[in-house]
């Protein structure tokens, strides 16, 4: 009679129908079972995730790699992509071996041992900045970016004659100075870089980032947030480009180098306090987001704005480390919440550049003068000169 209800239990499990991409995503409560009271329940374990070949074949062809899975033959062969192949290429290799071993270096001294060991990264200001997200909080299984510039959709290798596409690599190449050359991007050139004919928004990017950096893409869904701030999968990323929707944006399901299963949730949106309000769906997104660490970078000062307190307060009030350099929170957010913080301090404070004079901190430089702060070794946001640039740990203090 055991046997009989251990195979009829896993012929029901195995019938179950799986869930359907345009369902909306709720949270899961782990299931609860006792192994002693119950030794014939069997709960099926999920498959194993795979790369999905097509989507990481279009990864490899954006990021200037040859078609390992050969199902592009025609783009591969053509004498526009060698070129860009090639070119691209070298600057990468560049690229890796002055920045990249710096700030992998960093991580593995410094950041992995200061850091909470929080499973989610809220990156807001990214842009499609999973690069910098990625080398410096390897650790996290989730990454959530949230931006201005539009999720865009991904090219049609398929159809496109190769060669119509010397365009849309010299597109990707420009959308690619800022944070190369200086370790952001800059709003005012994303604003043209990403919203063209050629490369219509950050899809591309993240594509070519997490191919370059080892990943295998799984899935590429489009999605939005529903009004109890549940995620929605939409039909296509056209259909999300047309749409009126306030908030628009791409979840994306990779294997990491080791094999690890994770997400990135890029949302394009406005942050700013009076377009949150009238965006319930989004701020009941983020009341669902616990548990995380933060980073800031290139992040304009909004920051030190009253009418970005939604997202400064969603910050500060969930973040168990925040990783950020002085465009991030002004330091007297944190001052306001006494004995609440700890900071490790890195790099050299100095004047924000002439576009952001006036956010000048004197309560900042004060704090740098007086505890002092180690060497960073790397150029990083808009003060990018090595000795020029300044990063912050900030912990929140354990009771």
């Amino acid at each position: 009679m055991r046997k009989c209800l251990v195979v009829l239990l896993f012929l029901a499990a195995c019938t179950t129908e799986s869930k359907k991409d345009h369902e909306v995503t709720k949270p899961v409560e782990q299931a609860k079972h006792d192994t002693i009271e119950n030794p014939a329940v069997i709960v099926p374990k999920e498959p194993p995730a795979k790369p999905n070949d097509t989507l990481t074949a279009i990864a490899q062809l954006i990021s200037g790699k040859a078609d390992s899975s050969g199902l592009y033959p025609k783009i591969a062969a053509n004498k526009h992509y060698k070129s860009f192949s090639e070119s691209f290429s070298k600057r990468w290799t560049i690229f890796d071996t002055t920045r990249i071993v710096k700030l992998e270096s960093f991580q593995k001294s410094t950041l992995h041992e200061k850091v909470s060991q929080e499973k989610t990264l809220f990156y807001p200001f990214s842009g499609p900045d999973i690069l910098h997200a990625s080398l410096f909080f390897p650790d996290a299984e989730r990454y959530v970016l949230i931006a201005l510039e539009p999720v865009g959709d991904l090219p049609d290798f398929e159809k496109t004659n190769p060669d119509s596409l010397q365009k849309y690599y010299k597109r990707l190449n420009t959308s690619l100075n800022a944070i190369l050359n200086f370790s952001f991007f800059r709003t005012e050139s994303m604003s043209k870089d990403l919203k063209n004919e050629e490369v219509d928004g950050s899809l591309h990017l993240l594509f070519l980032f997490l191919n370059r950096l080892g990943n295998q893409i799984v899935s590429a869904k489009p999605i939005t947030i529903d009004s109890t701030g549940n995620i929605v999968y939409m039909n296509s990323f056209e259909q999300l480009k047309t749409s009126k929707l306030q908030t628009k944006g791409v979840e994306i399901k990779f294997l990491s180098k080791d094999g690890q299963l994770k997400t990135m949730e890029y949302y394009s949106l406005n942050a700013v306090d009076y377009a949150l309000k009238k965006n319930k769906g989004f701020t009941n997104y983020l009341a669902t987001i616990n548990h995380f660490n933060t980073y800031l970078k290139g992040a304009s000062y909004l920051l030190h704005k009253d009418y970005f307190s939604i997202i400064r307060n969603k910050i500060l009030e969930g973040s168990s480390t925040i990783v950020q350099d002085d465009s991030g929170i002004a330091l007297r957010y944190f001052e306001k919440e006494t004995g609440k913080w700890e900071y490790s301090l890195y790099g050299e404070y100095t004047k924000p550049v002439s576009l952001f004079s006036k956010q000048y901190q004197k309560d900042l430089d004060s704090l740098y003068k007086k505890q002092g702060s180690s060497a960073l070794g790397f150029g990083l946001g808009y003060n990018f000169k090595d000795k020029n640039s300044n990063l912050m740990i900030i912990n929140r203090k354990t009771k």
